[in-house]
């Protein structure tokens, strides 16, 4: 299967990466394009039969539509289910003149919402559709649809995770999968992947040529089949491109890692003949996902197994028999991770007289917050403490409620 992936290049830089020679002999950079904010010459997925449904809407339902629905591809080191992250598909789905083994880069939604979904709440569905099983694929009308029209796709990330289960079943170890690199692919860690406070990625970026000594001197992007579809919601706004990966039984060589594998496409070649759906029909295509692919991997820090974190240092491999140590800025994460979880319960406190009880407390009251324990002689005090011996620096306990008026704040 695959549930969770690192894509940490910005638009352009996968454009660099994904250059390819087109039929007039030019070696070329595909355009990136946002296909929701797709205007002017369409092709035969740019438009829901010629017509978008439903025009009207709420203010609050269009405000809700829009944030989902609008949203920016963000480079990322721990992408998830109905995360957007770059596509590459035939440049004709979204342009009639273009010839059907050209090619556009486009961010989709990672979970796939069907054009005949008439619900609003299109999110449910996604994450039940991240994934397509290759073996029946085309006995479901829902992927058959889109292999027959022709929107099939390429994922493109830097590698995948994947989980290897210990023989009692307790544990669970993350493998970072990607393809041979001349370079170590922990090199992308120096990278930092961006957040959604950083400025938004661009909507368009047009296609050029490779000129001499510009060729991509990257990693290379592991490059998966997928489907894909445009959905209009049902109150009106703008469409929803999403994808689904297809998986397969695993290849011999990772077969001792997971069942089940994301159908990677090995080389150009295969890239070329997926995406050009006017010359190779879908059943020559599928028999592309045959070829055993050539894939390495390694196991990564468990940090992973949290979807919200997406600190760098996700694909860099440990040694499975040293404890691992923790970085800066894996610390800063795992601090920030934790301001969101649910302490302990208190089970009781001590008063003067030596009994415990356990306090009645109105809900909803300054003292229905959880308190933490009498904080003991810290690092600071003691340091003050062999400064100034004189000066007498007792460790402070933490008192229930405002400050007292004798309390002074500094």
């Amino acid at each position: 299967m695959c549930g969770r992936t690192a894509c940490t290049l910005d638009p352009d830089q996968t454009r660099r990466a994904c250059a390819y020679t087109n039929r007039q002999g030019r070696r070329v950079r595909p355009r990136w394009k946002n296909p929701s904010s797709t205007s002017g010459k369409r092709g035969n997925t740019g438009t829901n039969n010629g017509k978008q449904r439903g025009t009207t809407q709420t203010g609050k339902q269009q405000q809700s539509e829009g944030q989902i629905l609008r949203r920016k591809y963000y480079p990322s080191f721990n992408l998830t289910p109905t995360g957007i992250s770059p596509v590459l598909v035939s440049a004709k789905h979204f342009d009639s003149d273009a010839a059907s083994d050209d090619r556009q880069l486009a961010p989709m939604q990672w979970g796939l919402v069907p054009s005949w979904h008439k619900d609003g709440d299109h999110m449910s569905v996604a994450y039940k559709m991240n994934n397509c099983r290759r073996e029946g694929m085309m006995e479901k009308r829902t992927f058959s649809r889109l292999a027959e029209k022709g929107q099939r796709c390429v994922v493109l990330v830097d590698g995948y995770y994947e989980w290897l289960t210990s023989k009692d079943g307790k544990k669970k170890q993350p493998y970072f999968i990607y393809f041979p690199q001349d370079a170590p692919i922990e090199n992308l860690a120096s990278k930092t992947s961006q957040s959604e406070s950083e400025p938004e990625q661009p909507d368009c970026l047009p296609e050029d040529e490779v000129t001499e000594g510009s060729e991509w001197k990257g990693h290379r992007l592991v490059t998966m089949a997928g489907l894909f579809d445009c959905w209009y919601p049902p109150q009106g706004g703008e469409p929803l491109y999403s994808y689904t990966v297809i998986t397969l039984a695993s290849s011999e060589s990772m077969s001792w890692l997971h069942h089940r594998m994301p159908a990677i496409l090995d080389g150009d070649e295969a890239v070329k003949s997926w995406l050009d759906y006017g010359t190779v029909p879908i059943k020559k295509a599928l028999e592309l996902m045959n070829v055993e692919p050539s894939l390495t991997s390694h196991p990564v820090s468990m940090n992973v197994n949290n979807s919200r974190y997406k600190a760098s240092d996700c694909i860099i491999p440990i040694n499975l028999d040293k404890p691992v140590k923790e970085t800066a800025s894996s610390k800063l994460m795992s601090s920030w991770l934790s301001k969101g979880s649910t302490p302990k319960k208190e089970t009781s406190v001590k008063k003067e007289t030596g009994q415990e009880t356990t306090p009645p407390v109105e809900q909803g009251s300054p003292l229905s917050k959880p308190r933490s324990s009498p904080r003991k002689q810290t690092a600071m005090t003691a340091w003050l403490s062999k400064a100034n011996p004189e000066l007498k620096v007792e460790a402070e306990t933490e008192q229930d409620g405002p400050p007292s008026k004798k309390s002074k704040l500094f």
